[in-house]
């Protein structure tokens, strides 16, 4: 099988409350979330983000980060791979997996400050067809 990797940005700018939803403009599909990288620009240090998708009746969150930060950084995030009855495993256990972004993804940025900017990059493996 093909797999390509894909960077798909996220740009924000906070309102005057320091706040922003947004989604990215461009969305391949169905793919694995390999890695997400924070760009911070001028968003406060106190900066909350949280990254989460709604393609169904279930969101699923992918990442959730407090207090950002003022230094560009890169997260893998992994979520715990579930027993044949559908219990998570511990992830001390070492078994995780990539997340699968069914949906287009929105980002949540709170507390970033009046009117302030920053990028969330998403690294994408896109199956081939």
């Amino acid at each position: 099988r093909r797999h390509m990797l894909h960077d798909i940005r996220i740009p924000f700018t906070t309102d005057a409350s320091g706040d922003a939803t947004v989604n990215p403009d461009f969305w391949p599909g169905a793919c694995y979330l390999e890695a997400v990288i924070y760009d911070y620009v001028d968003a406060l240090t106190g900066a909350d983000l949280t990254l989460s998708d709604d393609r169904f009746a279930v969101s699923q969150t992918f990442l959730t980060i407090t207090n950002a930060g003022v230094a560009d950084i890169v997260w893998y995030p992994r979520r715990a791979i579930d027993d044949n009855v559908g219990a998570a495993q511990a992830l001390a256990d070492g078994d995780s997996t990539r997340f699968i972004i069914m949906g287009r993804p929105k980002l949540v940025v709170a507390q970033g400050g009046a009117t302030k900017t920053g990028t969330i990059i998403l690294v994408v493996d896109v199956p081939g067809r």
